[in-house]
């Protein structure tokens, strides 16, 4: 073998073990759950398999297997040197979107040239994260109000433009994304004790005269205030959802025997509302097994966060394991009525293009970095190293001399 070309095939074969592999099986399963539901909610059993939504949402994820992959091999440090120009160019095609909605009106959210469609909110979760981690990777950043300030002015950026398209749903996974990297970069408990009451009074105050009519109607009817409490804005969907969860069971009425969405009793039971057939279908049994293999997913991410040394990736880890995180809860949560209809997928499983090729680069990103978790990043330059520290805090330690004289 050419010497030139063996530290590589060293490099490419370690680190597959562990968390990596962990990622790897439960992000299998979940997708071939994804997989079984999507042709059962939209294609149905008379076809056969795969019929025409199952067979497109497979060619999205070999799509999003090979982007998983392809960032599973790149370090960390690769990342955080092309993170601002990411950030940019996602903010850009943003930008192209709010100047299209200008021109035409309506809700414009997808690029789409030919038979391709591209949903750039998506991707400006994971840019929004990439530079974020880079700007806290010195946790003492967090020490002056003016760094901090800078951090939440990129984090707000990507939020306002995705909330005008509208798409509220989204734009809101990113608050918890960030105040996770923030706490978790070491800042102040007294500072962010501040900031997520000045966010709170902001939002309460602001907050409902900036919704859309239907974003309203939808708060309304979550609140059974109105006329449409019950006869729209997502009232009836998730009146439905509940029976078709409900009349599950235990064990489900079986694969493809899901009378109630097959008769189109409840809308969008591809997509939005997935969960709600894989309990009519597989009953509690399938409904918790869905929920574990999520918590799996992000607890393992969590600790890949745990068991980093650099900075960035831990910063990575953690926004990434939020964001999959709180989406799956937030979905979930609507499909039994807890919280209003946000028109929010479930990762890995929903039918969708952008947004199951994203989640999984997401976790190719996670990947990469418990491939190389004792890869330290030092503020003087790249080095590489091996901390003698097994484990640590995942929060960053604040100096508290510079953190009380700011």
């Amino acid at each position: 073998m050419n010497p030139l070309f063996k530290p590589w095939i060293k490099d490419w074969k370690e680190g597959w073990f562990g968390a990596a592999l962990l990622l790897l099986l439960t992000t299998g399963w979940l997708l071939v759950v994804g997989t079984i539901f999507v042709h059962s909610a939209a294609d149905g059993p008379e076809g056969g398999f795969p019929g025409p939504y199952s067979s497109s949402h497979m060619k999205k994820i070999l799509v999003g297997l090979g982007g998983m992959l392809a960032l599973s091999f790149i370090p960390s440090k690769y990342l955080e040197r092309f993170s601002g120009v990411f950030f940019w160019g996602t903010i850009g095609l943003l930008a192209l979107l709010l100047l299209w909605k200008w021109a035409q009106g309506g809700v414009v959210r997808w690029i789409r040239i030919g038979g391709f469609g591209m949903q750039p909110s998506e991707l400006a979760k994971i840019s929004t994260v990439l530079l974020v981690a880079h700007l806290l990777r010195s946790g003492e950043r967090l020490g002056q109000w003016s760094s901090l300030f800078k951090v939440l002015a990129v984090a707000g950026l990507p939020f306002l433009m995705i909330a005008a398209q509208p798409d509220l749903g989204t734009a809101l996974i990113l608050a918890p994304t960030v105040a996770a990297m923030i706490w978790v970069g070491g800042i102040d408990g007294r500072k962010f004790v501040i900031l997520v009451f000045a966010a709170v009074l902001i939002v309460g105050s602001c907050g409902w005269p900036l919704l859309t009519g239907y974003q309203q109607d939808r708060l309304r009817s979550y609140m059974g205030i109105g006329e449409v409490a019950q006869e729209s804005e997502g009232g009836y969907q998730v009146a439905q959802s509940i029976i078709a969860i409900g009349s599950g069971g235990p064990t489900g009425r079986g694969l493809h025997l899901g009378s109630h969405h097959d008769l189109g009793y409840l809308p969008e039971d591809h997509n939005d509302f997935i969960f709600s057939v894989i309990g009519e279908e597989w009953g509690l049994v399938g409904t918790i097994s869905v929920i574990l293999a999520f918590l799996v997913l992000v607890l393992t991410m969590l600790g890949v966060a745990w068991n980093c040394r650099d900075p960035f990736g831990r910063l990575v880890a953690v926004g990434l394991a939020t964001q999959i995180g709180i989406q799956a809860t937030i979905n979930q949560a609507v499909t039994v009525g807890l919280l209003p209809v946000t028109g929010m997928p479930l990762p890995l499983i929903s039918y969708g293009g952008t947004s199951i090729v994203v989640t999984l680069m997401g976790i190719g990103i996670v990947i990469s970095v418990a491939r190389k978790p004792v890869e330290v990043i030092h503020p003087d330059g790249l080095q590489r190293g091996v901390s003698d520290v097994i484990h640590r805090s995942i929060r960053a330690p604040m100096n508290r001399h510079e953190g009380s004289s700011r």
